[in-house]
């Protein structure tokens, strides 16, 4: 059964997941916190930290990060760039030639749209 909302990070923080990257949502009923499922165990996000849609997003999801952040030194680590996007499938990073319109996932083999107008 396909989840009837899911989520993503908008901002880099201590809730330790990969921006970008949509997760089903498992619980929303209280005012602050919202559970994700993420790989296959219940984690609590502040509801402020996240961006919500109705169905899956199938398209790349385009991270803009910045050098101060935690997370940008394990993404300069894997050889990401500033911005760089994360795959709708498989949920792994890749960096993305700037304006391309669709591309494959190295990990997946998927190809899919690349979301440019909705950055997080």
């Amino acid at each position: 059964m396909e989840p009837k909302l899911w989520a993503r990070v908008r901002l880099a923080g201590a809730h330790g997941l990969r921006r970008g990257a949509w997760y089903p949502v498992v619980n929303d009923k209280k005012p602050t916190i919202v559970f994700l499922d993420v790989n296959k165990r219940n984690v609590a996000v502040d509801r402020t930290l996240l961006e919500f849609c109705g169905a899956k997003p199938m398209q790349w999801s385009i991270v803009a990060r910045s050098v101060s952040e935690q997370a940008a030194r394990r993404a300069s680590v894997a050889n990401l760039n500033r911005t760089y996007g994360v795959c709708p499938k498989c949920r792994a990073r890749a960096n993305l030639e700037d304006g391309v319109r669709a591309a494959r996932c190295p990990a997946c083999a998927g190809e899919f749209e690349v979301d440019w107008q909705h950055r997080c």
